[in-house]
């Protein structure tokens, strides 16, 4: 069935109008009658994903100042979940850097607080949702010596090397505190309305798993996020004891996405990303 004919039969609700809000390599998003937002997953992975995320929203309802999506509708056989939107925008640095420094202000003040929020819920019971950091670099590590080592020079294995002795043998980054994330906090995942922060969106790689990981993207410069700055605001306000360990686990991120796209690559058979992250492994 296509997904107009999941949310007539399965959720009992005619569809007026649907359109595609976008995709990305998980899930694509539609919005149905002006008024709902709906999720269906891509593959096995998103789907495992997907599941989790409702359980961990139903966990959070009344408990996040923000507004966060309020799951109405949810299929495990087609993997499809629907909630009414968040009106608002999503945050970009266009829109970031035509608010006023007060505003700008007020932007962190509630971000930390979100993460304030988030960082001190108890822990929730829900199996395959913790992370364990230092277990996954390792994994990821024997993934790649089983994997491209036979593709790359004797310099570029010993880069690689390096990396993850650096990484293992670094308890900044091996001794953290575990609360439950977003794990994903860009700022294409932060609603604005007037100029103000009113909800955050998708969760799908919601996880136990270190809290600083919650700051890595609010600390990123690129062109995609709003610059570390903000990132620095949000630490302050959230009153991190140590801010510059997760202004460390930040570059950190930076220099381990090529990883990160040679393995989602190979997981999710997506050629060009496998390429993009070994080119520039190669290229190093």
């Amino acid at each position: 069935m296509d997904i107009k004919e999941i949310i007539e039969n399965e959720f009992n609700l005619i569809v007026h109008n649907i359109i595609v809000l976008g995709q990305g390599l998980d899930s694509i998003a539609y919005l149905v009658n002006n008024e709902y937002i709906f999720k269906q997953s891509k593959h096995d992975i998103a789907r495992i994903n997907l599941k989790k995320e409702m359980r961990v929203l139903n966990y959070l309802k009344n408990q996040i100042t923000l507004q966060i999506p309020d799951i109405e509708y949810y299929s495990e056989e087609y993997s499809v979940c629907g909630y009414k939107e968040i009106k608002g925008n999503k945050l970009t640095p266009s829109i970031y850097k035509s608010l006023s420094d007060d505003e700008k202000d007020i932007l962190a003040q509630d971000i930390a607080l979100f993460l304030r929020e988030m960082h001190a819920i108890p822990l929730p019971n829900i199996a395959g949702l913790e992370l364990h950091v230092m277990d996954d670099y390792r994994s990821d590590y024997e993934t790649l010596r089983e994997t491209i080592y036979d593709k790359i020079s004797d310099k570029s294995k010993e880069y690689i090397d390096d990396l993850y002795k650096r990484i293992l043998n670094d308890e900044r980054i091996s001794q953290y505190v575990k609360a439950l994330c977003h794990n994903d906090l860009g700022c294409n995942h932060i609603i604005i309305q007037n100029n103000k922060a009113v909800g955050i969106i998708d969760f799908g790689d919601v996880a136990i798993t270190d809290r600083d990981k919650d700051f890595v993207y609010l600390l990123e410069d690129s062109s995609e996020e709003i610059g570390r700055e903000f990132g620095i605001k949000v630490l302050e306000y959230y009153n991190h004891p140590n801010k510059e360990i997760p202004i460390l686990k930040a570059d950190w991120n930076d220099e381990y996405y090529p990883i990160e796209q040679i393995l989602g690559g190979q997981a999710m058979k997506l050629d060009d990303m496998y390429n993009k992250g070994l080119n520039k492994i190669i290229n190093i």
